[in-house]
């Protein structure tokens, strides 16, 4: 039999089976993508920083999001945090974003301007505003900030019932670096074999470890990892606790009025739910908001909230948002620089 490829019988076949050879080509494409993406590492709710803005709110344009994390070395997040996103959020479906994205798990850190509410013309209140706005309606999905170490969380009460309860995330990260410092987490020394063991046990089954040489790169990026939320943890500490004004971080106490049961009477309750970056000098070069003169962007009374969603059941990358604290700080703040 005369099997010889010509340009008479190549020519044939690519007349007549074109269509095959396309449909060959395009399963075999399909087929290798859905490997690839089978086979990917899927970031979890933890290992995904979400932060979310409120209306008005937005990144600089000069802000490259590729400078803020990178998926191996990164300047701010920590290497396992494999996905970075902002959104800034429209008036008109804030509400229906998050209560859905909440529900799911998501989200890491809420920025609002801390603004005057509305009132009518006998002084009453008709709206809140910024961070009024956000904390009135999903205070129970924002971290209780206090740097007294020893306040484990703090207690919401009633008529004297308690109505519910916030956990001090300054004492749960303290709580957490005193695992691999010995116990006490700002004087001892790092247990790198504690750091090893719990990466080890918390990256079982991740693709991105299948050989001994690869885990070993990872462990030695997990103990820069806890170096440096320790070091960011004990600055912001410092920072909310200084007795200067001018501090670039402050925590923020804000007064709602809210009904606390169902039924209830509406009374005035302070929180303690967000971080005030106001201070940091040159904020706007990286986030801010219109109303300066002449369209400028002005980060005045500009507030951070943790938010407590289900990347916080992910205990090792609870505390990132202390990571970009410090960055902020250290990047933008004047004194700082």
């Amino acid at each position: 039999m005369d099997a010889k490829i010509t340009k008479q019988r190549l020519g044939l076949l690519l007349s007549y089976d074109w269509i095959k050879i396309i449909g060959i080509c395009a399963a075999a494409v399909l087929v290798w993508a859905l490997l690839f993406t089978t086979m990917a590492t899927r970031a979890t709710n933890g290992q995904s920083f979400e932060m979310y803005l409120y209306p008005g709110v937005s990144l600089s344009s000069s802000v490259n999001v590729e400078t803020l994390h990178t998926r191996d070395e990164n300047d701010v997040l920590s290497y396992d945090v494999l996905n970075f996103s902002s959104m800034t959020l429209d008036s008109s479906a804030m509400d229906t974003i998050l209560s859905a994205h909440f529900a799911a798990g998501q989200g890491d850190v809420f920025f609002a301007p801390d603004t005057e509410p509305t009132k009518d013309e006998d002084g009453n209140i008709t709206a809140y505003n910024g961070l009024d706005d956000f904390l009135g309606g999903y205070f129970s999905n924002a971290l209780w900030l206090d740097p007294d170490l020893t306040v484990k969380e703090h207690t919401i009460e009633s008529g004297g019932e308690k109505k519910g309860s916030f956990s001090n995330y300054f004492y749960d990260c303290a709580q957490y670096l005193n695992r691999f410092y010995n116990g006490d987490w700002k004087s001892g020394t790092l247990d790198e074999a504690t750091v090893r063991a719990n990466f080890d046990e918390r990256m079982k089954g991740d693709k991105r470890y299948k050989n001994e040489a690869q885990r070993e790169a990872g462990r030695q990026k997990e103990i820069v990892r806890i170096q440096n939320l320790r070091d960011a943890f004990e600055n912001v500490l410092g920072w909310v606790s200084s007795d200067d004004e001018n501090s670039p971080v402050r925590i923020k106490t804000t007064e709602l009025s809210v009904i606390l049961e169902s039924g209830g009477e509406a009374q005035t309750v302070e929180w303690n739910l967000s971080f005030d970056l106001s201070n940091i000098d040159h904020l706007t070069d990286f986030i801010g908001y219109p109303g300066g003169e002449n369209g400028t962007r002005i980060a005045d009374n500009l507030c951070m909230v943790v938010l407590n969603t289900g990347s916080s059941g992910e205990e090792d990358l609870r505390y990132e948002p202390f990571m970009l604290l410090d960055y902020l700080v250290t990047t933008y703040d004047g004194a700082a620089a």
